[in-house]
């Protein structure tokens, strides 16, 4: 056994050199749950274009993923083990695959709420000695990451986000999403997203929320984490969420839509207000430069380990309600003067977000760069998930 593990080195060296002789390379891409089609799939829809170029995908739910992506490009955790890879890309360093044929691994961070300590890494167990570049969404988090010495400044890329790159771009026709969901063009459109959590404004009066919204004759739009309609009693609290808003749904005549779309963005663009308590795309949204709403989670801090500073920053941009009827009120004195707000929220998604609406060509470009050397021209222009040269 000592005699093998001191050859595996050169062993994985000599199998990694045989697979580059081929002409195409494989990338495999870690869609834990469907919220990572949003956060990655513009980067694998844009690698899939890329001449011999083939993309797969995985997930420890499979059950959850296999129908978001390609038919016939969805592997196992255990068809994977042992495959050959040329690059494997993920969002979420602590649940990846166990992978022993892979020559380079690339993670791309899936959000900058500074939830479960993601601001403050140097106790977690994050992996990240094995990956060749570790893509960031700004310099703070970047800046974090190397002080704490959980990256090298070789592995670590300021990337931005490319989940966004589509909303900053004006992309998406918001008329067009809410005719989608059949809401009254006539009346004012709330986006109700709370993140997951026991401690969340959803278990404390996310209903309400909604009833109070509608009642006031405006659209909801319910959009969960997608940690909450897992039946994970961890994530859900054992709580049939799904259920429990496509009942609300219906008993509303038309003016509340529960939807499980895993990416938020066109939402975010149809909504002329947002109401939530502490989530990456509460700064998301902060992009549109449109008005804001916190309902207060006194324990969400605690519970969801988040960074204190991000939740300041994100509540100096927003209205913090603690009712229902609070959060009805605000929204339309918001919408009354919607610019009231407006220069803390262009500032701190500038800060977030570095250069939104141009981050997939760069995640691109930076898997590009560990799929090499390629049997395609190197002056073969990225490709967006639009199919635009970036």
């Amino acid at each position: 056994m000592a005699l093998l593990r001191s050859l595996t080195p050169a062993l994985h060296k000599l199998d990694q050199a045989v697979g580059r002789l081929s002409p195409s390379r494989d990338v495999l891409v870690e869609m834990r749950t469907p919220v990572y089609q949003a956060v990655l799939g513009p980067i694998a829809d844009a690698l899939a274009n890329e001449p011999n170029v083939h993309v797969w995908y995985t997930s420890e739910y499979p059950e959850r993923i296999q129908s978001l992506v390609p038919y016939g490009r969805f592997l196992l955790h255990r068809a994977v083990e042992w495959r050959r890879f040329d690059a494997y890309i993920n969002g979420d360093p602590w649940a990846a695959a166990r992978l022993r044929r892979c020559a380079h691994r690339v993670n791309f961070f899936h959000g900058v709420a500074g939830k479960y300590d993601l601001d403050d890494p140097g106790g977690l167990p994050m992996g990240f000695e094995y990956y060749t570049h570790v893509g960031f969404i700004n310099h703070d988090r970047m800046d974090r990451y190397l002080e704490a010495r959980v990256v090298t400044p070789s592995q670590a890329v300021l990337v931005g986000y490319p989940k966004l790159d589509r909303l900053a771009t004006g992309a998406y026709d918001p008329a067009a999403i809410r005719a989608s969901f059949g809401l009254d063009s006539g009346r004012p459109t709330i986006l109700y997203a709370p993140t997951y959590s026991e401690a969340s404004s959803l278990h404390l009066a996310g209903e309400a929320i909604v009833r109070a919204f509608a009642r006031e004759g405006c659209n909801v739009v319910v959009k969960l984490h997608d940690r909450s309609l897992d039946p994970d009693v961890r994530y859900s609290g054992g709580i049939d969420w799904r259920r429990r808003f496509r009942s609300l749904a219906a008993s509303e005549g038309g003016r509340v839509c529960f939807t499980e779309t895993p990416d938020a963005s066109p939402l975010l663009a149809a909504a002329d207000v947002m109401v939530t308590d502490h989530s990456s795309i509460g700064f998301e949204y902060l992009v549109l430069d449109r008005p804001l709403i916190v309902f207060d989670a006194p324990e969400l801090t605690r519970v969801a380990r988040i960074n204190p500073e991000k939740v300041g920053l994100l509540r100096s941009a927003a209205d913090v309600v603690h009712t229902p009827d609070e959060a009805v009120r605000a929204a339309l004195q918001a919408l009354a003067n919607p610019g009231r707000l407006s220069a803390p929220r262009r500032r701190i998604a500038r800060d977030l977000f570095f250069e939104p609406g141009t981050a997939t060509a760069r995640a691109v470009q930076l898997v590009r760069g560990v799929l090499q050397p390629l049997a395609i021209d190197a002056r073969t222009p990225a490709r967006t998930p639009s199919g635009e040269p970036s």
